[in-house]
């Protein structure tokens, strides 16, 4: 059975009510992105980024560990002599 649909008018109270909802999406939106100010490269925002990648590349490049050399113990002795016998 297909029921017979009529439509509405916009009557002055819906469109009233769409722009109002358009309105408060705006608003909300706004709220959530947030106002910005453009700020131009001072001197003082220049010196402040290069001693921010100053200090950056200081702590990346900081732990330079050395290895120690190992000389020759008994076990090591050992070991290198049991891989040669069993390369055989």
């Amino acid at each position: 059975m297909l029921g017979n649909y009529s439509t509405v008018v916009d009557t002055p109270e819906i469109q009233r009510i769409k722009i109002a909802q358009q309105n408060i999406s705006t608003v909300f939106y706004k709220k959530g992105v947030g106002a910005g100010t453009a700020v131009k490269e001072t001197p003082e925002i220049e010196r402040a980024k290069k001693n921010q990648q100053n200090i950056s590349s200081l702590q990346y490049k900081e732990p330079h560990y050395k290895a120690t050399p190992v000389t020759m113990t008994p076990e090591l002795d050992r070991v290198k002599k049991n891989q040669e016998i069993s390369a055989w």
